[in-house]
């Protein structure tokens, strides 16, 4: 759909509009399509997350090489947090999976990649550095991830929400973090986890999108109940408006991620902003 079409829908309409166009692309892609794979101009222009969390490169790769292979294994869950933190594959993949944990290895492999030129650090998400430490690679193994190996956190396998509140109350592990962390987990450990698809924790982005689509100041934060509570609205609306091929692959942190991506989507459609990160789709490379 051209932009200037899809600034005359609703804005439930464009979140809705975002989430097909978003996996049209990405089944496109897929499939070997030749670009453009839309008309739209500002999925030609910006890099946007896939609808399921699941489907994204870095995702992808963590669950066939780190997760699967190591399903359950004793150094998951800082695993998965120092692989969050630093979410670049191929830093990821210098470092290697940590079977035996070997703190100062693992800072050393990350510097000597830096020094080489090597960008360790992804852009997709905020690091919290910390004013003590010689330098970021220090910040994020001592201060976050080396804290859960001397004292690991209790992990409620039954439960998302409670592992998230175990995790949010250690340095370095905001609502967003705690919620990208466990959500992993699921993926890399034995349980029930009953709550995946009713219940995702608020992140930054994820409430400007709430705010946008509820016409509300978007700055404006959204305690937990509430939010979880304005997703489960969202999700019936998803269930009725979706291709049920799309919808039944959809957990709640996938519903809370649309919102984050509808919120850079619809930013850049009414010239407030853009997305950090371009992209080529316009097929004419």
């Amino acid at each position: 759909m051209k932009v200037e079409l899809v600034k005359g829908l609703s804005r439930i309409e464009q979140l809705l509009y975002w989430c097909r166009e978003r996996e049209s692309i990405r089944l496109k892609k897929e499939a070997g399509e030749k670009l453009p794979y839309t008309d739209d101009l500002i999925f030609q222009s910006y890099r946007f997350c896939n609808v399921i969390r699941a489907d994204d490169k870095v995702s992808r790769w963590l669950q066939e090489n780190w997760y699967t292979p190591n399903f359950g294994h004793k150094n998951m869950l800082p695993a998965i947090a120092m692989a969050r933190h630093f979410n670049k594959i191929e830093t990821l993949t210098a470092i290697g999976f940590p079977k035996k944990w070997d703190l100062e290895k693992i800072k050393k492999i990350a510097r000597d990649l830096k020094a080489s030129g090597v960008a360790i650090y992804s852009a997709a998400y905020m690091v919290r550095g910390n004013s003590g430490t010689d330098d970021k690679v220090s910040s994020v193994m001592d201060y976050t991830v080396q804290p859960l190996v001397d004292n690991p956190i209790i992990i409620h396998t039954d439960s998302m929400k409670l592992t998230w509140g175990e995790l949010r109350q250690r340095f370095g592990f905001g609502d967003f973090m705690s919620g990208q962390c466990v959500a992993d987990l699921r993926w890399a450990m034995e349980g029930t986890w009953e709550d995946a698809k009713d219940w995702a924790p608020p992140g930054p982005g994820s409430q400007k999108g709430m705010n946008r689509l509820l016409g509300r100041s978007i700055g404006g934060h959204i305690k937990e109940p509430q939010f979880v509570e304005e997703l489960q609205d969202l999700k019936k609306i998803y269930a009725k408006k979706l291709p049920s091929k799309l919808f039944n692959r959809m957990e709640m942190i996938d519903i809370q991620n649309t919102l984050c991506e509808f919120s850079k989507y619809t930013k850049t459609l009414h010239f407030e902003g853009r997305p950090k990160q371009l992209y080529n789709g316009f097929g004419d490379e």
